[in-house]
């Protein structure tokens, strides 16, 4: 883990669903697209790299509503399909320098609003205007 990430995850125990801590900065950036279909939905995430130091290897966690199960998954590996999604990098698309992104997608059945947070490492994401 970075440096940054050490500090930051020292700082703040990062909580699904919970606001990001007073004086806690982002990492990263999250553009979050989704379209429903009938029993599901699809949804296209891009997640940047807004902090100053590379991130090698990451983990990615969103949650979803109690319904939503993730059926499919690309561009990531998929390590919790429910409640808390969990995903994990691809060897190919571990290492983000700063300024750079990711994109993974997925299929999932049931439905979902968009995720209230995201993180990264158990760093706090924000969520693109």
């Amino acid at each position: 883990m970075s440096r940054i990430g050490r500090a930051m995850l020292g700082a703040a125990l990062m909580i699904p669903g919970a606001a990001t801590p007073a004086g806690t900065a982002a990492v990263c950036e999250v553009a979050y697209r989704m379209s429903a279909y009938t029993g599901g939905f699809t949804a296209g995430i891009t997640v940047l790299n807004i902090g100053t130091e590379t991130i090698n290897g990451w983990t990615f966690r969103f949650p979803l509503d109690a319904t939503a199960t993730v059926v499919e998954i690309w561009n990531a590996v998929l390590l919790s399909a429910t409640d808390v999604v969990t995903t994990r990098d691809k060897s190919w698309n571990a290492v983000v320098p700063p300024g750079n992104s990711i994109t993974i997608g997925f299929r999932a059945t049931g439905a979902s609003a968009t995720p209230s947070s995201f993180t990264v490492n158990d760093l706090p994401c924000r969520v693109a205007p």
